[in-house]
């Protein structure tokens, strides 16, 4: 009876205890089911599982009108100036989007869409263009200009990502077309290109190593763009290759389904929520040709994609692509109906989430399986003819109907791919042009 009676009466105290357990088991459980992150970004090295790369072959019918509906994009929005608006119709590009575009205009060469003549002529006007640009106080270009002015749009600051890109096409247009060679180095003499890299602390007294500082408003700042980047930036000067190669502070990595793969959840104000990003990897492959790391990378985002599309339980959906808004001040342009934008760094990952054509083009060019052409399949219907291709399907299943450089140039490059290899090739200089057409174009 006495321990009844100790029992009520101290059954306010048990239901707080039971209450404190219940909401602790709650939260290890939650705890458990988000990824593991372990601060290290070492030891990728290529896996035993990782398939040999597919051989070149001739377009099919179908490719190659994908290939033209993707080139009817710049068709439509080279600008007089020589240089190609970032989206349709509407006038202002990017130094990412204008990287684009030269590869673009380099993959539709390759493909014969267009002719050599017609090749030098766009590239020719697009380097004399970008020669005149206003540079901002440090002498480099800004991330954004309108496309007819020339005038910079919004801060003059410039993008280290952004030049990253356009420094890869610039490249390999040296090592391609030696022809424009001269309006090249023109543009190098201008550019104050060591600029781009911030010297920060070092991080050894003896040892001048610093980490490579971005813009903290960079759209692109996670670790597989800076990889990207890093690979035409470590040529700037003597310290640039050692802060570029040296991951950013707090890199980690994260188990995602038991893959380990990096950390590059996107900042919203609940934290950084899982996320893959997989574009800059796809870049590497088809524009300079995969490294270890890099392929490894992308291989291991593909088997958690191919993981989770086998499930009978689908989990939540990871994507490995994210639409990006333009940037807030290309609503100043003129007859531009002004668009309420949320930022990405402010949004849930799901808003901007897309399953994009430009990737489902890339993942098929690199790792063709039946995953990948299900993929493809999947975004075939958002080729628009004389327009371009849409960017992709949101997660509920609508179309993302943006038709943009950056989604074209891919699918281009991709296309090329298939028929040439990567767009960088030391082997491939003496097939620059190709003695065969492509099946479906014409010379």
């Amino acid at each position: 009876m006495k321990m009844r009676e100790a029992l009520l009466n101290a059954r306010s105290y048990i239901t707080i205890l039971l209450g404190f357990l219940l909401g602790f088991a709650i939260v290890v459980w939650v705890e458990r089911q988000m990824p593991t992150r372990v601060e290290s970004t070492a030891g990728l090295a290529l896996s035993k599982t990782f398939p040999p790369l597919p051989t070149t072959r001739e377009l099919t019918f179908n490719e190659a009108i994908w290939a033209r509906v993707a080139w009817q994009y710049y068709v439509n929005n080279t600008q007089p100036n020589g240089l190609a608006n970032a989206r349709d119709a509407e006038p202002w590009f990017s130094l990412w989007s204008t990287g684009s575009y030269l590869f673009a205009a380099m993959a539709a060469q390759q493909l014969r869409i267009i002719t050599p003549a017609e090749f030098d002529e766009r590239i020719a006007a697009a380097l004399f263009s970008l020669g005149q640009l206003p540079l901002n106080p440090q002498g480099l270009p800004a991330s954004y200009y309108h496309a007819d002015s020339l005038q910079i749009l919004g801060k003059a600051e410039s993008s280290a990502i952004g030049m990253g890109r356009l420094l890869t096409a610039l490249q390999t247009l040296l090592w391609r077309y030696p022809q424009h060679a001269a309006e090249i180095h023109d543009l190098f003499s201008q550019w104050q290109t060591g600029a781009l890299i911030a010297s920060g602390e070092t991080t050894r007294a003896s040892l001048p190593v610093h980490h490579w500082t971005l813009a903290t408003d960079e759209p692109r700042n996670s670790f597989g763009y800076r990889l990207y980047a890093s690979q035409t930036l470590r040529h700037v000067g003597s310290e640039a290759g050692l802060a570029v190669t040296n991951p950013p502070e707090g890199q980690s990595m994260i188990d995602i389904d038991g893959i380990m793969v990096p950390d590059e959840g996107l900042r919203t104000p609940w934290g950084r929520q899982p996320s893959l990003v997989s574009l800059p990897y796809l870049l590497t492959g088809l524009e300079t040709g995969f490294d270890a790391q890099s392929a490894e990378i992308a291989w291991r985002i593909m088997q958690i994609q191919q993981r989770r599309n086998s499930l009978r339980v689908r989990k939540p959906p990871i994507s490995t692509d994210y639409a990006e808004p333009a940037p807030d001040y290309v609503n100043d342009l003129p007859n531009r109906e002004p668009v309420n934008q949320v930022s990405v760094s402010n949004a849930p990952p799901e808003q901007y989430a897309i399953t994009s054509t430009r990737s489902a083009f890339a993942w098929y060019a690199l790792f063709r399986n039946g995953w990948s052409e299900a993929l493809r399949e999947q975004v075939v219907k958002l080729q628009v003819p004389g327009k371009g291709w849409q960017r992709g399907l949101n997660l509920n299943n609508s179309v993302n109907n943006v038709i943009d450089g950056d989604t074209n140039a891919v699918v281009l490059e991709s296309l090329s791919y298939i028929a040439h290899g990567q767009m960088l090739c030391l082997s491939c200089m003496h097939t620059s042009s190709p003695t065969t057409p492509a099946a479906g174009a014409t010379p």
